[in-house]
């Protein structure tokens, strides 16, 4: 289990914003990313798991197939999440959907994410950042820690303070914030 502290604010120039990304001296860009995921509802849990066809570019071409679940809180646009993952091959994507269907489980949505990746890299611990265009919902900047161990109240409010001040850093409105998990916006 990890322990996720993220938030995503929409972008209203993304090439504005990637370039800045680009020429900031905090930065570390890590290359451009895909992320196709088929969300699977499972009405015993009441709960939604995620199977995840990934790619990245960073100079290694990376395919790999990852199962998520997660138990979700979102206060304010900041999401705390505790995330179980399971990673697999890349070829495991389409067997992994075979599977669940016939297990029962009925898809509840799709998402596509296609942007860019970096690490920022002006905090103790670097912060992971993501320049993504979603489905049909526009240009998000992604922005989150992500924790092995369970963390304190008191390591978790610096941590959100840090995910503000980065969009203080390159100028995003806190108005930008966006306080639904992309799944609500999807099926809205």
């Amino acid at each position: 289990m990890s322990k996720e502290i993220e938030l995503k604010a929409h972008v209203d120039d993304y090439e504005k914003l990637l370039n800045l990304l680009r020429s900031d001296l905090y930065i570390k860009y890590e290359g451009i990313c895909e992320k196709f995921d088929i969300y699977f509802f499972n009405p015993i849990l009441n709960n939604s798991f995620r199977v995840r066809e990934q790619i990245s570019n960073n100079g290694n071409f990376i395919k790999n197939t990852i199962f998520t679940v997660k138990d979700k809180i979102i206060d304010q646009g900041i999401e705390q999440n505790n995330e179980y993952e399971v990673e697999l091959d890349y070829n495991s994507f389409s067997q992994s959907l075979t599977f669940f269907n016939k297990l029962g489980f009925k898809e509840s949505h799709r998402k596509i994410k296609k942007g860019y990746s970096f690490q920022f890299l002006k905090y103790e611990k670097p912060l992971h950042i993501e320049l993504l265009e979603v489905n049909n919902l526009g240009w998000f900047f992604e922005i989150e820690f992500i924790e092995e161990n369970d963390i304190n109240r008191e390591k978790t409010s610096v941590l959100i303070n840090q995910l503000y001040d980065t969009l203080e850093h390159f100028n995003i409105p806190f108005s930008n914030i966006e306080k639904r998990y992309y799944s609500q916006m999807i099926l809205d």
